[in-house]
């Protein structure tokens, strides 16, 4: 049998302001959720609906 491969978190620090965070915070609560779910969630939509466009060197 072949075997899982086993994925590990990684850990990341960012700044926000704190309006906005307050309401990660709140939606989190909302939701009963934690924080890091939220912001997962929130950054794999943001990914799905904005993919990232290659651009080209400005001359």
């Amino acid at each position: 049998m072949g075997m899982l491969a086993i994925q590990k978190d990684v850990r990341t620090t960012f700044s926000c302001e704190k309006d906005l965070m307050n309401a990660v915070d709140q939606f989190a609560a909302n939701n009963e959720m934690d924080r890091s779910k939220v912001i997962r969630l929130a950054i794999k939509k943001f990914l799905n609906v904005s993919p990232i466009e290659k651009r080209s060197a400005k001359k």
